[in-house]
């Protein structure tokens, strides 16, 4: 298998294993949410600004299609940036 189809049938296969998971996710608060709810300082936290992907999903769909949409932004940011890295560095290596 060449190594473009390779890393296409990697991207599918982390999406796949994804979409089938992500029923199973947790809805409770993570370490530090779950500290600030312990020592009541919670209600103190203020947003900087509105994240894209806040809480893991978008705002204009719900449950599952809006974790599930946001997994594959994920997936694809990080597949990007990726790809991105590996060329400067082996351009870099060239050089």
């Amino acid at each position: 298998m060449s190594g473009k189809r390779s890393w296409g049938f990697a991207l599918i296969a982390i999406a796949a294993i994804t979409l089938a998971l992500l029923p199973f996710a947790s809805d409770l608060p993570d370490g530090l949410e779950r500290v600030a709810e312990m020592f009541s300082f919670a209600q103190r936290e203020r947003a900087i600004h509105d994240a894209p992907l806040r809480d893991y999903s978008l705002p204009c769909l719900s449950g599952f299609w809006g974790h599930a949409v946001a997994a594959l932004v994920g997936i694809a940011v990080v597949a990007g940036l990726t790809f991105l890295i590996g060329k400067s560095f082996k351009r870099a290596g060239r050089e």
